[in-house]
């Protein structure tokens, strides 16, 4: 058991960090920036640093699993991944719907902007369940998932912001055979694969709650 202030506590916990320069090196589709800091030690007194990390700069982001309840679906979304193509033969990646936080726009306002412009539905309700850090070694992505219940009878076959060059294509899976396929090793987006096993224990009982909340809007 750690001896330091830091104990082996099963939550992540706040840590003095003293930011002594934050410089832009690249400015692009994403910002490559390094920043020169210290932080303290986990165990004994005393800080570490300063030191240098460089990292690519998103912030914060939504990412949507939108629900049919009538059909027990996730419409979730293929299109082509740099990164995925780069690193496997599969750059035509599944995903589900996602993006950044524009300025001055809420996080709500985001993940209902994003659904429509990659799936064409508007969420019929929609909460916050979990937030998650993509990769905190390498960017500072930060995402907040949304459960959204959405009627997807009238799925359109493609979608996407066209000023973006998007090129994307949505799918309306069972929820099972996308737990399987997860399970099956045939997705590795990270999203996508933290989402589904989310959904398999909690995604079911927690639209039902959403549901609950529809119905008491219609008495």
């Amino acid at each position: 058991m750690s001896t330091g202030h830091y104990r082996d506590r099963l939550d992540d916990q706040p840590i003095e960090t003293e930011l002594v320069n934050d410089e832009l090196l690249h400015a692009g589709f994403r910002d490559f920036k390094a920043a020169t800091l210290r932080h303290a030690r986990l165990e004994g007194d005393g800080m570490i640093g300063p030191v240098r990390r460089e990292y690519l700069h998103t912030g914060s982001v939504a990412v949507i699993i939108p629900y049919d309840p009538v059909r027990d679906s996730i419409v979730i979304i293929r299109q082509f991944r740099l990164a995925a193509a780069l690193k496997t033969e599969c750059g035509a990646a599944l995903e589900l719907p996602a993006g950044l936080v524009e300025p001055g726009e809420t996080i709500d306002a985001a993940a209902t902007r994003e659904l429509t412009e990659e799936t064409g539905l508007a969420p019929l309700a929609m909460e916050s369940c979990f937030r998650m850090l993509a990769a905190p070694g390498l960017t500072d992505e930060h995402a907040t998932i949304f459960l959204a219940l959405v009627d997807a009878s009238d799925l359109a076959s493609s979608a996407g912001n066209a000023d973006e060059d998007e090129d994307i294509r949505p799918i309306l899976a069972k929820v099972d055979d996308l737990i399987a396929a997860v399970d099956d090793r045939r997705i590795e987006n990270g999203y996508l694969i933290a989402c589904a096993h989310w959904f398999a224990r909690l995604g079911r009982a927690r639209a039902q709650a959403l549901l609950g909340t529809l119905d008491g809007e219609d008495d």
